[in-house]
C-alpha cells in the first residue's frame, strides 16, 4: 500500500499488521491527551504532536518512514492529514470487506426471503 507516494509493506487484512495498527493509534491518543495536559508553548506542542505521529508512523510501517514523509518538517496540518489519510484507508478497507462478506454470506432471514420469493419453499 502506498502512504502519501511512498510504498510500504502493510495490509489492513493482515491481523498482525492490524494490531500493530490499533496497539499504536490508541498510544497516540494516551499521548496527546498526556501532552495536551502539560504546559508548552504553541510552538513545542506543534513538535510533540508532530513527534507522536511520526513515531507512529515508525512503528507501524517502518523506521524512518517518518522523516520520507515529512521530510523532517514538524507542520502539524500534514501530520494530522497523514493520519487521518490511514485512519480512512483502515476504514475503507473493513468497509470493504464486510460488504464481500455481505454479498457472499446473507443472513438468515435474507435467505429464508430468497427461498420465499423464488419459489424454492421447502
Amino acid at each position: 500500500m502506498k502512504i502519501r507516494g511512498i510504498e510500504v509493506d502493510f495490509n489492513f487484512l493482515d491481523a498482525d499488521d492490524v494490531e500493530k495498527f490499533e496497539k499504536e493509534a490508541e498510544r497516540v491518543k494516551k499521548e496527546c491527551e498526556i501532552k495536551g495536559k502539560q504546559q508548552m508553548t504553541y510552538s513545542q506542542t506543534i513538535r510533540e504532536e508532530c513527534k507522536v505521529i511520526d513515531n507512529f508512523f515508525d512503528n507501524v510501517f517502518g523506521e524512518g518512514i517518518s522523516f520520507k514523509m515529512f521530510q523532517g518538517k514538524n507542520n502539524l496540518e500534514d501530520h494530522i492529514k497523514a493520519f487521518e489519510d490511514i485512519v480512512k484507508e483502515k476504514m475503507e478497507q473493513q468497509k470493504g470487506l464486510q460488504n464481500t462478506f455481505d454479498r457472499y454470506q446473507p443472513n438468515r432471514e435474507q435467505r429464508r426471503y430468497n427461498q420465499y420469493h423464488k419459489g424454492n419453499r421447502r
